[in-house]
Formats: structure tokens, sequence, C-alpha cells
């Protein structure tokens, strides 16, 4: 009885080992960074960096961005500008310690989101009645929306798309400009690519005296 536990107990350990082998070539992912498209200068590090050691940085997709490791002595900081592909990439990182010997190969996920855009379309009313804008958006709601016609500053928050809003009544016709745009990723629009657009006000007719034929 007590051999036949023995040999349990043996392939147990076996079993362990192996999945202990088998696992030991990745440390642990413990969380998923995100960052803008395009975004520059983010800076990566590694926690409880020994200072006698050196560090080696990848991406699983080398267009993903580049990766600048001159801001430390021992490259433990990298700083990556961000290239406009979005997608999901992972960050490495493998340490050599003073001696030579290699540790195991640290992995980030890191997703890119696409920068939030903005389509912008306005009706035409007769004066002295309300106008709207309607704001067709991509990206992840909600978003945050800045424009101003000129004279008044607006601020909104889109919570789903196409977004509409309805407009003071005007006596003339506006032009309006977004400003800024971002969205719940924490991503800002591209400045030049905010749009604008003109609300047509027509006039109300002016009705001469009634008279008596």
């Amino acid at each position: 009885m007590r051999s036949l536990l023995q040999n349990v107990l043996k392939k147990v350990i076996f079993i362990v080992g192996l999945l202990l082998i088998t696992s030991s070539a990745y440390a642990q992912v413990t969380y998923t960074d995100s960052v803008c498209a395009g975004e520059l200068d983010v800076v990566y590090g590694v926690s409880n960096a020994v200072s006698t050691s050196t560090y080696a940085w990848s991406l699983s997709d080398p267009a993903a961005g580049t990766i600048d490791a001159t801001i430390s002595g021992n490259n433990s900081t990298i700083e990556i500008d961000w290239s406009t592909t979005v997608g999901t990439y992972t960050l490495y990182v493998v340490e050599t310690s003073v001696n030579g010997c290699i540790g195991d190969t640290v992995p980030l996920n890191i997703v890119v989101n696409p920068l939030p855009t903005a389509t912008l379309a306005a009706d035409s009313v007769c004066e002295g009645f309300n106008g709207t804008l309607t704001f067709d958006l991509t990206g992840t709601a909600p978003w945050y929306i800045a424009y101003t016609d000129g004279t008044t500053n607006f601020t909104d928050t889109a919570n789903s798309t196409p977004f509409i809003v309805s407009l003071p009544a005007y006596t003339t016709s506006q032009a309006f400009n977004v400003t800024s745009l971002s969205d719940a990723n924490g991503c800002a629009a591209d400045p030049a690519a905010l749009p604008s657009t003109n609300l047509v006000v027509f006039p109300k007719p002016s009705t001469g005296a009634i008279f008596h034929y």
C-alpha cells in the first residue's frame, strides 16, 4: 500500500515539475496595458530593477512602435513611440544578471486603440426655430465633444452614435467647429481632422401691412 502511494506521489511530482518547466519560459502577465495610436514617448520600466543587470526589450511586431532604450543606463526603463497601426501587441523584456544568467522572458500585452473621429452635419431651419447638429463618431463611448459657433462654446458627452444636439434659435446662419474630441480610452482626435459645418437659417418673410382694396 505504501509503495502504491509512493508511486502515485512520484507521478504527481513529475507532472507538477513538467508544468513548472513548461510555464517557466514566460513570467505571468498580470494585466493588459492600453495606449492611443501614434502616442509618443510612452515610458515602460521593470519593477524592482537590479542596477547591476541589463535588460533587453522587444515587440511582438516591430512595426507596432519604436523602442528607445537609451533613457537609462542599464535599459531598465525605455520609451516607445507607438505607430498608428491599431491592434494588440506584446512587449517583452529579458534580464541578464551581472553573472551572465538570463532570466525568464516577461511579457506585457498592450492594446493600441484607434483615435476617435467625428463627422458633423447641421440641418436648415427657419429663423426663430431650433436647429440640430448630428455627430457621427468612431472610437469607444462615451465621447467628450467640445465645439463652438465662434461666440459660444459648447461641451457635450455622447453615450451613443449618431449623437444629436439641439441648438439655440439663431436669427442668422452659423458656422460650427469641433475644437476637441476624446473617447473613453482617453484618446484624442487628430486636431487637423476635426470637422466643421454650417447651420443655415432662412429668414422669416417680411409681410407687408394689410390694406383694403
